[in-house]
């Protein structure tokens, strides 16, 4: 076989290993999607509702375990405490699938933005429903403060985790969190997180199935 055959050949089994969708992220206990979104409600779309800011939802984070429900997530995470202040400790990152140092740069989110809950029906809470709401563990996990600023207020349909081993999965608490919450949701983010939870065969076409069967 001539060199440049098997540079060829070389070179088309990269990309079809490089293609070939990572494996999924694993959570004990975390319901199958299909599970899930008969629990959900759908609504046409996000509507835009005027008057959210973050102190709604309380102004700290509420206390867990003689510590803040913030130093509880961490310590999840695996970071190490001291006093109630994170001393260090290494986690892996829910949303990058990289290493995530507990001790610096890290930020809690809520994979559900608060934001959105508030233009999903969270404006007709009382204030304890909200407070409640923004200290659910099932609603929030450590991760970098770069993947949380590029994350924001989005939805499935503006935004998936960079690591997509982990796409299902954040489809997967999405939708359990919006089901306990009894928090509505537009049918196209509900599309994407079934979409999310589809494999993939090399090259990136859909395989029309669902990997929770």
């Amino acid at each position: 076989m001539r060199p440049f055959r098997i540079y060829l050949l070389l070179l088309i089994c990269a990309t079809l290993f490089a293609a070939w969708p990572p494996t999924p992220r694993q959570e004990p206990g975390l319901p199958v999607l299909d599970e899930l979104l008969p629990h959900i409600a759908q609504v046409p779309q996000r509507p835009r509702v005027l008057g959210y800011e973050r102190d709604l939802f309380g102004t700290g984070w509420a206390p867990a375990g003689g510590c803040t429900v913030r130093e509880a997530t961490l310590a999840d995470a695996g970071g190490h405490l001291s006093d109630c202040r994170v001393t260090g400790g290494t986690g892996t990152d829910p949303y990058t699938g990289d290493p995530l140092n507990l001790g610096r740069q890290v930020e809690i989110d809520h994979i559900l933005p608060l934001s959105a809950a508030w233009d999903l029906g969270a404006h007709r809470w009382d204030r304890a429903r909200r407070e409640a709401f923004a200290n659910d563990p099932l609603n929030l996990v450590a991760t970098s403060r770069a993947a949380n600023r590029e994350k924001s207020d989005h939805l499935p349909t503006g935004w998936l985790p960079g690591d997509r081993g982990a796409h299902c999965w954040y489809a997967r608490r999405l939708a359990l969190v919006a089901a306990t919450w009894e928090i509505p949701l537009p049918a196209d983010e509900l599309a994407a997180m079934r979409r999310a939870c589809q494999p993939r065969v090399p090259g990136g076409d859909w395989l029309g199935l669902s990997p929770d069967h």
